[in-house]
């Protein structure tokens, strides 16, 4: 089903767990919810159970899941982490993608056992470390919000914490395992626009 065809304003932010819910024409259920059989017919032939997910990086804006090699950072924070990875001469700064050939990981056949351990291990490392990030900055987000209900629809979540270039540099840069170079002046520029303006 291509992207177009979701309604975004069926979607909603589960409160408790951080993930989406309901949408359409499909229903997609948070971490909260029961799976059932019927549930579950209607994902079948998708590697994920799902078709819409908070990026990992600014839990903003969103990315499709659909698939084994869909992102896990939105566009935006793909942006910052390749602009910023291409300064330091690698492919991107963080590993955004849910597999580890989209991040350049890729291993030769032949290398040795203890290499490919080696690099699914410090893949597996990062990738864990991105969801616990996550889920400390879904809740700073999500507390103000928790006392109205247990779910906000997503178009609310987003009003009130609107994806943009600024609001990717700002989580790249409190992330902080590569901080965004000073000289980098389009970035910067768009976090102090960020940073000026109300939230």
């Amino acid at each position: 089903m291509p992207f177009e065809e979701l309604d975004l304003a069926a979607f909603a932010v589960c409160l408790t767990c951080g993930d989406l819910r309901d949408g359409a024409p499909r229903e997609q259920r948070c971490g909260c919810q029961p799976r059932t059989a019927d549930w579950e017919q209607q994902w079948q032939g998708q590697d994920i159970a799902g078709d819409l997910d908070l990026c990992v990086l600014c839990v903003r804006d969103t990315v499709t899941t659909r698939t084994r090699w869909s992102w896990l950072g939105c566009e935006t924070c793909r942006h910052v982490s390749q602009v910023v990875g291409e300064r330091y001469g690698h492919r991107s700064a963080l590993p955004l993608g849910r597999h580890s050939i989209m991040n350049g990981g890729a291993i030769q056949p032949a290398a040795p056992t203890t290499e490919v351990v080696g690099a699914l291990m410090a893949a597996t490392r990062q990738w864990n470390a991105l969801r616990e990030w996550r889920e400390a900055v879904f809740n700073r987000l999500a507390e103000p919000l928790r006392a109205a209900g247990p779910t906000v629809p997503l178009a609310e979540w987003q009003r009130r914490w609107p994806p943009s270039l600024g609001a990717s540099v700002d989580a790249f840069d409190r992330y902080g395992v590569v901080p965004v170079p000073a000289d980098l002046g389009s970035l910067r520029q768009a976090q102090i626009r960020f940073r000026s303006s109300p939230r």
